[in-house]
């Protein structure tokens, strides 16, 4: 007979980190690509070793809300987790099993396994002395920096980072000149300078399919922002029909010309029609078909700015998620509009070239997504000594135009 997490080992790679963190492997890292299950993942791993393997388990989220969904998931599953929580702050309601604990409640077991389940931030005001576990869990990792890791190091003397590659690098405020060059800077993501550091002494186990993204989405962006790490689709069949009843493609874009920089009212005017046009269409899965409405749609930007006008143009549809590529990430849609990060500009920027955020604004759908793009962006990117960021945007931008 089963326990409540058995399901890890419905699939071989599941149960391999499974396999790889119960064998004691003192560091896992485990690679996934967008829409692979991360999050069921980390839930279905803490308790099959709280469980099985009577160990305890921190996991360390990097927002109060992820925090919570790992937690809420756990409660269904049936595992008796514990969600650290702020004092002030009003206790989310977790359902199942899991409950929420503040200041000195937070407690493993007295005996046998724990999960106990916080941020990253708030692992890292709490006392090791009181909080060491068997093994802690680092959910998306690629947003905690490296030198997060090696503090959360002192709670256990195992660590599993799970997470995203192609997502952006945590946002560091201070200085890190003096870092300049080094693979294993403090500031980098956790699970690269870990590697860079350790590579010999650390197990990898990589996720190799997506159950979000579909065929042509994934053959669009895995060359480009997942080159060492190949995954196909596994997404059962999802699909937009237009006004004409049309199959819709799964990925379009939509060129528009920009003369006034990333603010130009013509792309958050695209953005926001768009949108709009959407609503009513038919969206088609393996069970039923139904009407697209407002909860069903999107709008990532990567400009606060830029939000901003598409809300205000949206108002009356206050229910379409609309936001940045940082406040999307970890969020999907079945239909989404992106706005290119590159949009606007007349110079290939840092800003505008980072792959992580590009990377997060392609990836939030399940079903279609419209890029809308600059027309003279090829041309921006046209110059001489191309940096590797440039190289991918241009590969990505006609693969687009194509």
């Amino acid at each position: 007979m089963g326990w409540t997490a058995s399901a890890i080992m419905d699939d071989p790679t599941t149960a391999g980190v499974l396999h790889s963190a119960w064998s004691g492997d003192p560091a896992l890292v485990v690679p996934s690509p967008p829409g692979a299950g991360k999050t069921r993942l980390v839930v279905l791993l803490a308790a099959s070793l709280a469980e099985r393997a009577k160990l305890r388990v921190g996991i360390a989220a990097q927002t109060r809300d992820q925090a919570v969904e790992i937690a809420r998931r756990l409660g269904v599953l049936g595992h008796p987790a514990l969600l650290a929580w702020s004092a002030t702050a009003p206790a989310p309601v977790l359902g199942g099993a899991a409950r929420t604990a503040k200041g000195w409640q937070v407690r493993f077991p007295p005996s046998g396994g724990g999960v106990v389940v916080a941020t990253t931030a708030r692992w890292l005001v709490s006392d090791p002395g009181k909080l060491s576990c068997d093994l802690m869990v680092v959910d998306e990792a690629w947003q905690a920096t490296y030198a997060d890791l090696g503090a959360l190091g002192a709670f256990a003397g195992q660590i599993v980072c799970v997470g995203d590659p192609g997502q952006i690098d945590p946002v560091v405020t201070g200085r890190t000149r003096r870092w300049e060059g080094s693979a294993t800077a403090p500031h980098l993501p956790a699970p690269e300078a870990l590697l860079a550091a350790h590579a010999e002494g650390v197990s990898v186990v990589q996720l190799r399919h997506t159950w979000r993204l579909g065929p042509q989405t994934t053959a669009l962006i895995q060359p480009v922002f997942y080159p060492s790490l190949p995954f196909t689709s596994r997404r059962p069949a999802e699909y937009l029909i237009g006004a004409a009843g049309e199959r819709l493609p799964e990925v379009v874009s939509e060129p528009v010309a920009a003369i006034a920089g990333p603010g130009d009212p013509a792309l958050v005017g695209t953005c926001a029609r768009l949108a709009r046009d959407l609503l009513g269409r038919t969206i088609v899965t393996t069970d039923a078909s139904r009407p697209v409405e407002a909860t069903d749609l999107a709008v990532v930007t990567p400009h606060v700015g830029q939000a901003a006008a598409v809300q205000a143009l949206l108002a009356d549809l206050p229910d379409v998620l609309v936001g940045t590529a940082n406040q999307l990430q970890g969020l999907e849609r079945p239909a989404v509009v992106a706005l290119h990060p590159l949009a606007g500009y007349r110079d290939p920027s840092g800003f505008a070239t980072d792959l992580g955020r590009a990377c997060v604004m392609l990836s939030r759908h399940r079903a279609h997504l419209i890029v809308v793009t600059d027309t003279a962006s090829l041309d921006v990117l046209a110059g001489p000594d191309p940096t590797p960021a440039v190289t991918a945007h241009r590969a990505l931008l006609e693969a687009l135009a194509g």
